[in-house]
């Protein structure tokens, strides 16, 4: 199998897609946005501290994020902070998440920092929240904004993107 990074994680988070079904330029979407949001695939967790979270996703200083995200209790924003391949976040995410991996999530919130568990869910939140969202997976701004709905780094995504459809052997459509 190839892949860009030569990461062990990249390579199993390509198996897994690859098992659910995704193919061609799906794939080269789905491999650019979980690049991307792992940085190269090194990093499970978000990299801001529970305070920074907590300010950012947290009922008290950010009650409309909280709202969206279902942080209901106080703690939520940094409990339920980013992890892994799509940096899953919100207490709302993780439910869902669990729920339909068989997995308590929202107990468990670090499990969604395992890299196999976290294929899994990148998966399924491909599957449920980008999918029915995208007609044309080469747009690269459609298909990160379920993902990342301020389109932070697109151009960054798109070289990703440009650079999965060369390596997968696919001809872009952009």
């Amino acid at each position: 199998m190839r892949t860009l990074t030569g990461t062990k994680a990249e390579a199993l988070l390509q198996r897994t897609a690859l098992q659910s079904g995704l193919r061609g330029i799906e794939l080269a979407a789905f491999l650019s946005q979980a690049k991307h949001e792992s940085w190269n695939f090194t990093r499970m967790l978000e990299q801001r501290s529970d305070a920074s979270a907590e300010r950012m996703y947290g009922r008290r200083h950010s009650p409309a994020k909280a709202k969206e995200l279902g942080n209901v209790k106080i703690g939520d924003g940094a409990r339920y902070k980013g992890r892994g391949y799509i940096q899953l976040t919100g207490r709302d995410n993780y439910y869902r998440a669990g729920r339909a991996l068989g997995l308590d999530l929202v107990n468990n919130p670090n499990l969604a920092a395992k890299p196999e568990i976290a294929a899994k869910i990148a998966v399924w939140y491909w599957k449920n929240r980008v999918v029915p969202k995208v007609n044309d997976f080469s747009d690269v701004r459609a298909v990160t904004r379920p993902i990342n709905k301020g389109l932070d780094q697109l151009e960054k995504r798109q070289a990703f993107f440009l650079a999965y459809v060369d390596l997968l052997g696919l001809e872009s459509q952009t």
